[in-house]
C-alpha cells in the first residue's frame, strides 16, 4: 500500500479515536448539535477504522509467520507458507477496500 494512503488512514483512525473520546464527554453531550455531528463522523469513520485495523493486523501476523519461514522444523516452515500466503491475499483484499471506501 501506498505510503500517502497509509498516512491518511492514519489521520482517519486518530480522528476516529478523537471522536471516541468526544462522544463520551458530557459537554459535547449536552450540546444536542455538536453530538450528532460528531455521531455522524464517528458513524462514516468506523468501518474505515475496523477495515485499517483489520489491515494492521494482518500485517502483523504476516511478518510473524516471515520470521517462522526461517525456522528449521519443516513442518513449521510449511505452515509458515501457507499463513504468508494466506495474509498477503487478505492483504491485497483489505488494501483495495480501503481504497474503495476512501473514494
Amino acid at each position: 500500500m501506498k505510503a500517502s494512503l497509509i498516512n491518511k488512514l492514519d489521520l482517519l483512525q486518530d480522528r476516529f479515536e478523537e471522536l471516541t473520546a468526544l462522544l463520551g464527554d458530557a459537554e459535547v453531550i449536552s450540546n444536542q448539535p455538536q453530538f450528532r455531528a460528531y455521531s455522524k463522523e464517528y458513524a462514516e469513520l468506523e468501518p474505515v477504522y475496523q477495515a485499517f485495523s483489520a489491515f494492521r493486523k494482518v500485517q502483523s501476523d504476516l511478518e510473524g509467520a516471515q520470521a517462522l519461514l526461517k525456522d528449521s522444523d519443516p513442518d513449521m516452515r510449511e505452515m509458515a507458507e501457507e499463513e504468508v500466503a494466506e495474509a498477503k491475499e487478505q492483504l491485497i483484499e483489505l488494501e483495495a477496500t480501503l481504497q474503495r471506501m476512501l473514494l
